[in-house]
């Protein structure tokens, strides 16, 4: 491109004088590109507009290698894509400029249409307007591969946009500037923030659908504006940093207009000047620190004079411990999420004050905890439905569950009478101890109406859980013969609460020899067997596990841009059978991690198999076997951001069906000989050997 552009005219900021010039030459393209903006997006989308992500000039549209220029009045229509807050699909028409330009873009423009348009609220993802970014994302593909969907992009971005106003109607808007930084990879990354500023809301589209709209870079910054049609009125907001779009490629970026998600807009009397910039640096960026969490892991009441006072943190720093005053433990470094322990003597009624202290810096944070001294508790306690507070904790005389797990010593027993328990927790509190694990295990058929499992080193035995899921948010427990049926949402998931940070993360947990099946939430679009995702760390394990008849999928590992990429997590000789989604999704959202599934089974699920779910990170795909399932039994798709040396290794799968499906399998990565998937209807490996019919049968069992 030739940015040798003559001069048009000058302008002084309030820094520097510097002349201005008018881009007559820029090569302005279009592109879609992002998730949402593959041709089969179809949510909220009329029927006759599937996969219309485009941009027209003078009735033609558009192909990314078209050269296009502003003379003429442009039409943008996406009927996919999203303004997420870390990445975006979208519709954008653009053009490249060097990092060392400022530019003024300014343009009219009229909203054609806005939001769904059969009868749908909106998704409060919809908007339009004036964007400079980064980086941009891979073209879509045209023509669709089989399967095939658009990873998230993600960019450092500066937007002047018109947004839903929120999910009521689609015809209420807001005019914003927003601006989001902290992005350093293309499919996103956690630490990233995005800031949205009103300067107009509740503009109704009915009576004002054209607006004028600009946006510059300055030296310092960017300054988004807006003012009414024909009107000289200027509303403006100041957005600094103006090398934040100089982080992901330090040389161009590319300034223009965008349409996501149901919106059509017409673009008129458009210009683009530049000016020679002499950008001020700004200081690296920092993503917003988390708030130190401080968690207490010893209770409040013992039946034994030896305690065990545990506690941690989600930041490196040193814990010290006053009892009743006294000073009994002294700045003892600790790591994030290391366990601290402090072995004591109680006297009748103790107050703990424990102090961490962290280590970059910052306010120490103080927590108290009173524990009272009960007389002795056996370490097998019985627990009965009719169970009270009085009880002793005999077969004959049965406490209820919540007293027995407040009293229950590290090392101890629960032991569940038949019959149906309500909703229960077992708080951050009542954790056991690294050599001393506490039990909960059911004697003959007992039903609990949903579990939250927020202690550690504990083991679940035996149980059923309906209505509310069993949902594990602490750490090394082990879940063992346990049966999840006919809850409102998962049936058995692993993840965190928001916000804790990673150290804090559930870690270590085990699941073994148990079974979800018929949870359905009230959306039918949300409920897994079982999930492990959104804030899980290292060390999740599910073995011998069987998920069916589920309304999602059988087995979840779906992870969030926002929160950064989720631990490994390894399952082995499970299956997943009839699930409405897919069997075994094995990621989410463009994140790379290296999950591992092995010796499983997928089977006639309603979806895939077994699918990568936009995870492109070294995935261990080995001895499995999928049969019937009702799209493909095996797709790993090629991601934008790697190759098949990065997209895993697949070792001894078998992919089979008992009738001619629609798709062959789609896989991409290290595939050895060793594999036999559905090529041209028939179970091959990479030598074009076909599948032993003995093989198939045994296969389809």
């Amino acid at each position: 491109m030739n940015y040798k552009i003559p001069l048009a005219l000058a302008i002084c900021s309030s820094l520097v004088c510097a002349p201005t010039f008018a881009e007559p030459t820029a090569e302005w393209r279009a592109i879609a590109f992002g998730q949402s903006t593959d041709l089969n997006f179809s949510s909220n989308v009329l029927a006759g507009k599937i996969g219309v992500n485009d941009v027209t000039i003078a009735g033609k549209k558009l192909t990314p290698e078209t050269i296009a220029d502003l003379s003429k009045p442009i039409t943008l229509e996406s009927r996919g894509g999203k303004i997420a807050n870390s990445h975006d699909g979208l519709t954008f028409f653009y053009t490249t400029l060097p990092v060392g330009k400022n530019f003024t873009l300014q343009a009219t423009v009229t909203v054609d249409q806005f939001g769904p348009e059969n009868g749908a609220k909106p998704a409060a993802q919809e908007g339009a307007g004036l964007l400079v970014r980064d980086v941009i994302g891979p073209a879509r593909q045209q023509p669709l591969q089989e399967g095939y969907e658009e990873f998230p992009a993600a960019s450092n971005m500066v937007m002047n946009a018109i947004m839903t106003q929120d999910k009521k109607d689609n015809f209420r808007v807001k005019m914003q500037a927003i601006s989001r930084e902290g992005i350093t990879q293309p499919w996103g990354n956690a630490g990233a923030a995005i800031v949205k500023t009103s300067y107009l809301e509740e503009v109704d589209l009915r009576k004002t659908p054209t607006f004028q709209l600009k946006l510059e870079r300055t030296d310092n910054g960017f300054i988004s504006s807006w003012a009414p049609a024909g009107s000289e009125q200027w509303v403006s907001q100041q957005i600094p940093r103006a090398d934040l779009i100089a982080v992901q490629d330090k040389a161009f970026y590319y300034v223009g207009f965008f349409a996501s998600r149901n919106a059509k807009i017409t673009v008129t009397d458009a210009s683009l000047t530049t000016s020679e910039a002499h950008t001020v640096a700004s200081a690296p960026w920092q993503p917003p620190a988390l708030p130190v969490v401080v968690q207490i892991a010893s209770p409040a009441q013992s039946g034994s004079e030896k305690y065990l006072l545990q506690a941690r943190a989600n930041y490196d720093g040193s814990f010290s411990v006053r009892e009743n005053e006294v000073v009994i433990g002294n700045e003892k470094p600790i790591k994030a999420g290391e366990m601290y322990t402090l072995p004591t003597r109680l006297k009748q009624n103790t107050t703990f004050a424990l102090t961490f202290t962290p280590k970059a810096g910052g306010e120490a944070v103080v927590q108290q905890i009173k524990v009272e001294k009960v007389d002795p508790v056996a370490l097998t306690l019985h627990v009965a439905p009719q169970g009270t507070a009085e009880g002793s904790g005999t077969a004959a005389a049965p406490l209820d569950i919540a007293t027995a797990i407040r009293l229950l010593p590290p090392g101890g027993k629960i032991v569940l009478q038949a019959g149906d328990y309500p909703y229960t927790e077992i708080p951050l509190t009542a954790s056991g101890l690294l050599k001393q694990r506490k039990t909960l295990e059911a004697e003959g058929k007992v039903v609990i109406h949903g579990l939250l499992l927020d202690a550690s080193y504990w083991r679940i035995k035996g149980i059923e859980v309906t209505e509310k899921s069993l949902r594990i948010q602490g750490s090394h427990n082990l879940i063992e013969k346990v049966v999840a049926w006919r809850n409102d949402d998962t049936g058995i998931q692993i993840s965190s609460p928001e916000k804790i940070g990673r150290a804090l993360w559930a870690s270590d947990n085990r699941v073994v020899d148990s079974e979800s099946w018929g949870n359905e939430d009230a959306g039918k679009i949300n409920a897994d067997g079982f999930a492990v995702k959104m804030r899980v760390g290292e060390g999740n394990r599910l073995i011998r596990c069987y998920a069916h008849d589920n309304i999602d999928d059988g087995f979840d590992l779906f992870n969030k841009i926002e929160d950064g990429a989720n631990g490994v997590v390894v399952i082995e000789n499970s299956i997943a059978r009839n699930n409405t989604s897919n069997g075994f999704k094995l990621g989410g959202e463009g994140q790379p991690v290296a999950h591992q599934i092995r010796n499983s089974k997928a089977v006639g699920n309603h979806l895939d198999g077994f699918t990568d779910n936009f995870n492109p990170g070294r995935l261990l795909v080995e001895n499995n076997i999928a049969a019937d399932n009702q799209r493909f039994n095996f797709i790993f798709r090629p991601s934008p951001y790697g190759d098949a040396s990065t997209q895993g290794v697949f070792r001894g799968n078998k992919s089979v069906r008992s009738a001619p499906g629609r798709y062959d399998d789609a896989v991409i990565g290290n595939i050895d000989n060793t594999n036999y998937f559905i090529r041209q209807g028939k179970s091959v490996n990479s030598e074009g050997k076909e599948l032993e019919s003995a093989a198939v049968e045994a296969a389809l069992k």
